[in-house]
C-alpha cells in the first residue's frame, strides 16, 4: 500500500463508515475530506452551499484533495460524492491515489440519505433528485480501480473487501463506463479470473495451440463450464479467417449478449478474441490473460484489437475495452528468452515516454528482471502499464495524445516491413526505432547525447540490437512514406526531450530520410 486510498461513490454509499474501517484493519490514518473542507472554511457543508453555493464549495473541496494528493503518505480518505466531478482531477486522483468507489441500490441510498441533511436533496422529491444525481456521475463513480457493493451488508466485508483492492494495486484504464482494471502479481490468475468472470450465460476461452499445451493448466477451475477454442500460434495466422473460427466457435457455444470471451494468450490472441468480442452481438464483454511480457505491457491495454488483412497489419479492427486484465506473471516462466527480451523495448519505450523512474529500475535492476526475478517483473510490468493506462485514458480513440506511444514504432515498423517481419521481432526492431529516434532527435537538438548514450546502453544490456549499421535502414526509411502517421509530404515523429518526456514534431519527409541515415 504505497499510497493513499480514496473512498469514492455516491451519497450515503458508507465512504466514511468502510474507510474509517479499512484505516482500522490497516494501522493507518482516516481522513474526511468534508471534515477537511469545513474546518479550513470555518463553516459546515450546509452553510458554505446556502451561503456561498454549490460552485464555492466545490472549488474548496478540489484545493483540499488536492493538497491531500501532494503527500504520497498511505492513508484512508472519504470523499463527498461529488469530489470527482472534474475528470482532470479524477485522473489526477487515480494517478496518485487507489480509488474504490463503493456502491449501493438508489433506494438504500435515499433511505440512509433522507435520515441526514443533505444539500443537494432538498426538494419536493429526493427521490427523483437522488437518480437524476446519480445518473448524471456515472461517469465519475465508473473511473475508479475497483467498484465494491455495500449496500445493507457487513461493514467488516465491505471494508475488507477494499482494503483488498488497496494492497493489489491495480492499474486503472479510466475509459467512461467502460473503465477496468488491470491486475499484475504472480500467481494470481485463477483467483482474479474467478473474480472477474462473474456468472456469463456461456464462456468461450480463445488461446492457442502453444499456449494450450504449455499453460492450459494455469487457469484451474477459475472458469466454470467453458468452452475452449485453441488457434494456430503466430502472426501469420492473426486473419479473418480465424477470426470467423471464433465467430463460428461462439456460435456453436451459444454466446449471447450476457455471455464472456477471455483470451488466454499473446498478442495475437488478444486482438483476435477481442475483436470477436467487440463484433458478436454487437459487442460482448471479455477478459485479457495475456501470456506473453509484450502482450501484457502493450496488447492487453488500450482496447485495440484487429486482424491483419495480407499485408495490411491491423486494417481491420475495433477499440473495445475488456472488462478486465489479468498479468501473472508467472505465466512468463515458459516464454521463449528471444521474445521475453525482446518485450523490454516496450517497457524501456514507456519509461521514455512518462517514467523516468521506471528508467532507473531497469539499470539498476537489469540482472533481476533478465532472470525473470517476480518482484522485479511485477514493477516493470505494473509501471510500464501504468504510463499506456495513464495515456489511454486521456485519448482512448488515438486523436493525438495517444501518438506519443509510437515513440520508436516509425522506423521499428518500417524495419518489420522491409525485411518482410523475418529479419527482426517486434521489440527488436522497437530498439533500433528507439536507437533512430534518439539519433534524430540529437540532430534537431531536442535529445542530449547523454540520455541517448544512456538509453543505448541500457537496451544493449537488455540484450536488445542497438548497432543501425547492420539494419537496412536505406530501405526502411523508403517504406516510411507508407506510414500511417504521414500527412502529405510530412510525418508526424516522436522524439525525446527528456527521461520521461517527448514530443511530437511534424518533419518533412526528405528532411526525416537525411537524419534517419546520418543516426
Amino acid at each position: 500500500m504505497p499510497r493513499p486510498l480514496l473512498t469514492n461513490g455516491f451519497m450515503a454509499t458508507g465512504k466514511s463508515t468502510v474507510g474509517r474501517r479499512v484505516a482500522e484493519l490497516e494501522g493507518v490514518s482516516f481522513e474526511d475530506l468534508d471534515d477537511r473542507v469545513e474546518r479550513r472554511a470555518g463553516a459546515s457543508v450546509a452553510e458554505i452551499f446556502q451561503s456561498a453555493g454549490e460552485d464555492e464549495f466545490r472549488r474548496l473541496e478540489r484545493a483540499e484533495l488536492e493538497r491531500l494528493l501532494e503527500d504520497p503518505t498511505p492513508r484512508v480518505v472519504a470523499l463527498g460524492g461529488g469530489a470527482l466531478l472534474s475528470r482532470e482531477l479524477r485522473l489526477h486522483a487515480l494517478e496518485r491515489a487507489t480509488v474504490v468507489t463503493l456502491e449501493a441500490p438508489l433506494d438504500v441510498v435515499v433511505s440512509r440519505a433522507s435520515s441526514t441533511r443533505r444539500p443537494l436533496l432538498s426538494g419536493a422529491d429526493p427521490a427523483a433528485r437522488a437518480r437524476e444525481l446519480y445518473e448524471a456521475r456515472r461517469i465519475a463513480y465508473a473511473e475508479a480501480h475497483a467498484r465494491v457493493t455495500s449496500g445493507e451488508g457487513d461493514v467488516d466485508r465491505v471494508a475488507r473487501a477494499v482494503s483488498a483492492v488497496w494492497k493489489r494495486e491495480p492499474v486503472v484504464v479510466a475509459a467512461g463506463l467502460q473503465s477496468y482494471a488491470v491486475d499484475v502479481g504472480s500467481a494470481i490468475v485463477e483467483e482474479r479470473l474467478a473474480a472477474l468472470s462473474g456468472q456469463p450465460t456461456a464462456t468461450l476461452l480463445v488461446t492457442d495451440e502453444n499456449v494450450q499445451a504449455a499453460q492450459g493448466h494455469s487457469l484451474g477451475k477459475s472458469l466454470r463450464g467453458h468452452a475452449t477454442l485453441a488457434l494456430e500460434p503466430g502472426e501469420a495466422h492473426k486473419t479473418p479467417a480465424a477470426l470467423e473460427r471464433v465467430w463460428r466457435a461462439a456460435r456453436e457455444s451459444q454466446l449471447d449478449r450476457g455471455s464472456l470471451f477471455v483470451a488466454f494468450g499473446g498478442g495475437v490472441v488478444c486482438d483476435i478474441a477481442g475483436f470477436a468480442a467487440a463484433t458478436w452481438m454487437r459487442g460482448t464483454r471479455w477478459l485479457a490473460v495475456p501470456t506473453t511480457l509484450l502482450s501484457m505491457v502493450d496488447a492487453s491495454v488500450g482496447g485495440k484489437t484487429a486482424v491483419d488483412l495480407g499485408d495490411a497489419k491491423n486494417a481491420v479492427g475495433a477499440f473495445w475495452q475488456p472488462a478486465g486484465v489479468v498479468c501473472d506473471i508467472s505465466l512468463l516462466g515458459t516464454e521463449p528468452e528471444r521474445g521475453f527480451q525482446s518485450a523490454l523495448a516496450e517497457v524501456v519505450k514507456s519509461a521514455l515516454v512518462g517514467d523516468p523512474e521506471l528508467l532507473d529500475f531497469l539499470e539498476t535492476h537489469a540482472d533481476a528482471v533478465l532472470a525473470r526475478d517476480a518482484a522485479a517483473l511485477t514493477q516493470v510490468v505494473r509501471r510500464s502499464i501504468g504510463v499506456k493506462a495513464r495515456i489511454v485514458s486521456r485519448d482512448e480513440r488515438e486523436s493525438g495524445l495517444r501518438a506519443v506511444l509510437n515513440l520508436g514504432h516509425t522506423v521499428g515498423h518500417a524495419l518489420e516491413a522491409c525485411t518482410s517481419y523475418s529479419a527482426y521481432t517486434h521489440g527488436e526492431a522497437v530498439a533500433l526505432g528507439l536507437v533512430a529516434a534518439l539519433g534524430i532527435g540529437q540532430r534537431l537538438g531536442v535529445t542530449s547525447p547523454s540520455l541517448s548514450e544512456r538509453v543505448r546502453a541500457l537496451l544493449a544490456r537488455l540484450g536488445l540490437p542497438t548497432d543501425l549499421s547492420r539494419a537496412p535502414l536505406g530501405d526502411a526509411v523508403e517504406l516510411l512514406v507508407r506510414d500511417k502517421k504521414r500527412r502529405g509530404t510530412y510525418i508526424h515523429f516522436v522524439v525525446v526531450s527528456a527521461a520521461g518526456r517527448v514530443e511530437t514534431q511534424s518533419l518533412p519527409l526528405e528532411q526525416l530520410r537525411r537524419l534517419a541515415l546520418t543516426c
